[in-house]
């Protein structure tokens, strides 16, 4: 059928494609028409064209809040009076105007309203959420929060581990792959390989998803965890201006800031 549609629509940070990747779709600037493109009528739910949505929650749950581990950004849409493929509750079409960004009081009132799934604590998701997505935007750049925030996470996990500071992504990318070799080699003892493990397991540990999953598992009592276990200390450190940790030696947390930001003198521990 032919209409003026409108909707929303979720780009990453840098606004990419917050699904396939890529190259950025614009220049950010407002209102934006995006070139016109073959669409796919089939009744497949993904297909080709502009998707969107009708609801701004579903944007959100769709493109996920933070796909590229900073919160993803939230566009309202609207089509010419062109033919709209709707295929359950996504939207696509061969022409799409950006109009606007979404308020931040509008990606709030979407969060609690894809978090009624998770009732009775839908309540507390949605304000987790929201602190993780604030967090993630790493508002600030404050070397000794990191730090404290890093070495609480430890404390939570009863894990004693040093931290060991990088100035670049290279550097730690290095030191990870050296730890990964010697690990393979048997270097490390049954212990200190579970608890990085079970401790730290690379990336994963540190996910938001992760730390969000817990707490809801243990709030509905499904676990005997501390629900804020993977969020303890962590989200500090991320809202301080950390870009990643991960387990680069025995008994050692790598970690480093992100790297737009101008740093102090390195103040390793």
């Amino acid at each position: 059928m032919t209409v003026a549609a409108q909707g929303f629509k979720v780009f990453t940070h840098d606004l990419r494609p917050p699904v396939q990747g890529g190259e950025p779709v614009w220049d950010g600037s407002l209102p934006f028409e995006l070139p016109k493109v073959k669409v796919d009528r089939s009744d497949d739910e993904c297909g080709e064209g502009w998707n969107f949505t009708a609801r701004s929650q579903d944007a959100l749950r769709i493109a996920g809040l933070w796909p590229n581990g900073r919160p993803s950004r939230l566009f309202a849409v609207e089509t010419p009076r062109i033919s709209v493929v709707v295929r359950g509750d996504k939207s696509r079409a061969s022409r799409l105007v950006i109009v606007r960004e979404a308020e931040a009081t509008e990606v709030e009132a979407a969060i609690r309203a894809f978090s009624a799934v998770f009732a009775p604590h839908d309540e507390w998701m949605a304000l987790e959420q929201i602190a993780w997505r604030e967090a993630l935007g790493r508002p600030r750049c404050d070397v000794a929060a990191v730090e404290a925030g890093l070495n609480e996470a430890l404390a939570a996990r009863n894990v004693t581990w040093k931290l060991r500071r990088f100035e670049s992504a290279r550097d730690a990318r290095d030191a990870w792959d050296a730890r990964a070799a010697w690990a393979a080699r048997g270097a490390w003892d049954a212990g200190a390989a579970w608890a990085a493990r079970a401790a730290w397991d690379a990336r994963a540990a540190w996910d938001a998803r992760d730390a969000l999953t817990l707490g809801f598992a243990s709030r509905q009592g499904w676990v005997k965890h501390d629900a804020m276990l993977l969020t303890r200390g962590l989200r500090d450190a991320y809202a301080s201006g950390l870009e990643i940790a991960i387990p680069t030696g025995p008994d050692e947390l790598g970690w480093r800031m992100r790297a737009e930001m101008g740093l102090p003198p390195r103040r390793d521990k």
